[in-house]
């Protein structure tokens, strides 16, 4: 995977420099830019080389997904974190259960004291269920 996300970025390189080649004297003219809002006095246009603002443009737009992608590492980071605090957590719970059970009952004689219920004859023969049809 790693070899094919390197040669996807050596080709988007390699394209944009043909982009940019072939397209020199187009994007070497002088752009004006300009904002007008309604509510602040008018600014007076700044000027630009074509190609600045394309570099411009493609620089801003890998700083926001750079900015975005470090946001979600750092929103995974925070969940596995979150996730590592809950394990261990549950794993003390379950140690001191662990620790509750080891103590609790040492032999079968007294398994068999503590028990609550009486164990009861066996049953001999087959049992059935009562017919609901059947008035007895």
């Amino acid at each position: 995977m790693r070899y094919i996300k390197v040669l996807l970025l050596v080709l988007i390189f390699f394209v944009s420099m043909l982009f940019l080649f072939q397209n020199q004297e187009t994007l070497s003219r002088n752009m004006a830019l300009s904002l007008n809002l309604f509510f602040l006095p008018p600014m007076k246009p700044v000027t630009f080389p074509t190609y600045f603002v394309v570099l411009a443009s493609f620089l801003l737009g890998a700083l926001l997904i750079m900015a975005w992608l470090l946001w979600d590492k750092l929103a995974l980071a925070a969940k596995l974190m979150k996730a590592e605090w809950k394990v261990r957590k549950l794993e003390k719970e379950v140690a001191k259960y662990e620790a509750q059970i080891s103590t609790a009952v040492t032999t079968p004689a007294e398994a068999k004291a503590k028990f609550p219920f009486k164990k009861t004859e066996k049953v001999k023969g087959d049992i059935t269920a009562p017919d609901p049809d059947k008035n007895v």
